[in-house]
């Protein structure tokens, strides 16, 4: 029996976020989305996508979170520290690709609620060439939970309140040439 749910955008990006570069601080990707107060109730789920590019020098370490009251919020996944390669995207050019796709279940509302987080991102090694397939990509998986996608748990969270749901990345080395960016971003409701 339906229940009569819809699908409906959310949120989306009307510009490229700001670039992360030359910083070993926790930035957001894009500016938060603001989840309404009582939106999350059980059942439902929130489907982000965001697409970009980024380039580095050397080896970095990069990490991927999304989190539930901001940059300082509750973590809600998080990739573990991937070593990027050597050189990826042409350093600071940004020419290498990466991308998310991130799902968001509410398990229990209320102000003592639960969300299950999975999903993936691909942060893509090579810089791409036109009329070839040649961007291979390294996947991160987004486990729910503070862990590192290692192991999912729920993540316990006030929904009753409104709050800024956001996407960060944080780089393990300072230089210049590790710069990260947001282009695309879309956050929708699949239910």
């Amino acid at each position: 029996m339906s229940r009569q749910f819809w699908s409906e955008g959310l949120a989306w990006a009307t510009a490229s976020g700001t670039a992360i570069a030359a910083s070993t601080t926790e930035t957001i990707l894009f500016p938060n989305v603001t989840i309404p107060a009582n939106y999350m109730q059980d059942g439902r789920v929130l489907r982000l996508r965001a697409f970009g590019g980024y380039g580095t020098t050397a080896t970095p370490t990069l990490t991927i979170a999304v989190r539930w009251g901001g940059v300082t919020g509750t973590v809600l996944s998080k990739s573990a520290a991937a070593t990027l390669s050597t050189g990826a995207g042409g350093g600071a050019s940004m020419t290498a690709l990466w991308d998310l796709e991130v799902y968001i279940q509410t398990r229990v509302n209320g102000s003592a609620g639960s969300l299950f987080t999975c999903g993936n991102a691909t942060v893509y090694i090579t810089a791409p060439t036109a009329g070839t397939v040649t961007a291979y990509g390294m996947p991160l998986v987004l486990a729910s939970g503070s862990t590192g996608g290692t192991t999912p748990v729920a993540v316990t969270a006030d929904l009753t309140a409104d709050t800024a749901l956001a996407v960060t990345a944080l780089w393990g080395t300072n230089n210049a040439a590790n710069s990260i960016q947001g282009h695309l971003f879309t956050v929708e409701s699949i239910n």
